[in-house]
């Protein structure tokens, strides 16, 4: 499927779209990278083979009593926890686009609800207003992202964070390290997407696609030398469980695609992108 060698120049776009990627997503797809370059760089490495390390997926915060207040219809489930989802990769590596077509399913799921807060309305990282990040839930709000944890911060491990501020003031464990650190954030994109679940479904449980991607415009690395981006913020009081597709650009400039299963072609096998 992604077997694209020799491709001349004098290629159209339209061709390049019909075999780049799947037709389903190929438009949305050509505006990540240099389509003509993307295609005649495309070869993969051995050392491309090995970019993906890790899909961390961090208990950002455990909920307790204290936490179940707000208003009737905006309270934080019992036993909720907060999940933050990073594609790790080798330095020099970038996250393109998370995705699912046709035969590659994207999912996250829960065998309950995700909390989506009321008072933020964050559909994802981009969105949330740095200084609402202490008032009731909406710090624990569920979303996507490329890397944004805010509309002025990058999200990164608590292990990470190493400095002594924090927006989290309401919760004393997140008062101390709140995963937040100041970077560049890149130019977001969605394709076919309906945000509306993050935003005030209160019975959103299982988010799908096999027509739908988001992205960062040229890519996104990780804000340090760990090279990792934070791709969703989840708090459910349920098992929560997924399934992602990714795209990374390469150092070389071409690019190199992992699925959580049934890979073809070119696509690299990552068992990482499937939790069950």
């Amino acid at each position: 499927m992604f077997e694209v060698r020799g491709y001349k120049r004098r290629n159209s776009i339209e061709r390049l779209a019909n075999t780049l990627f799947m037709p389903i997503i190929s438009a949305f797809l050509l505006l990540i990278c240099d389509p003509i370059n993307a295609q005649e760089n495309h070869h993969i490495t051995h050392e491309d083979s090995l970019a993906m390390e890790n899909v961390i997926v961090e208990r950002y915060y455990i909920s307790d009593s204290t936490d179940y207040t707000g208003n009737n219809d905006n309270i934080l489930p019992k036993g909720s926890i907060t999940y933050r989802i990073f594609i790790d990769m080798k330095p020099g590596y970038s996250l393109q686009v998370v995705y699912g077509v046709p035969h590659h399913e994207l999912f996250l799921k829960t065998t309950t609800t995700f909390f989506n807060d009321k008072i933020c309305f964050a559909e994802t990282g981009f969105n949330i207003d740095a200084k609402k990040l202490h008032i009731v839930n909406v710090a624990l709000d569920s979303w996507i992202t490329m890397g944004a944890a805010s509309r002025l911060h990058t999200g990164i491990l608590r292990s990470e964070d190493v400095d002594s501020f924090s927006f989290i003031t309401n919760r004393a464990s997140l008062s101390k390290s709140d995963g937040l650190t100041k970077g560049v954030l890149p130019d977001f994109r969605i394709f076919k997407l309906d945000l509306g679940f993050f935003n005030n479904d209160s019975t959103a449980s299982c988010f799908s696609t096999t027509d739908a991607a988001w992205a960062a415009l040229g890519g996104v690395q990780g804000p340090t030398p760990e090279n990792r981006v934070l791709i969703a913020q989840l708090t459910t009081n349920g098992k929560l469980t997924f399934e992602l597709n990714v795209q990374l650009g390469t150092p070389s400039g071409g690019f190199i695609q992992f699925v959580a299963k049934n890979p073809e072609a070119l696509e690299m096998q990552f068992d990482g992108l499937s939790s069950n």
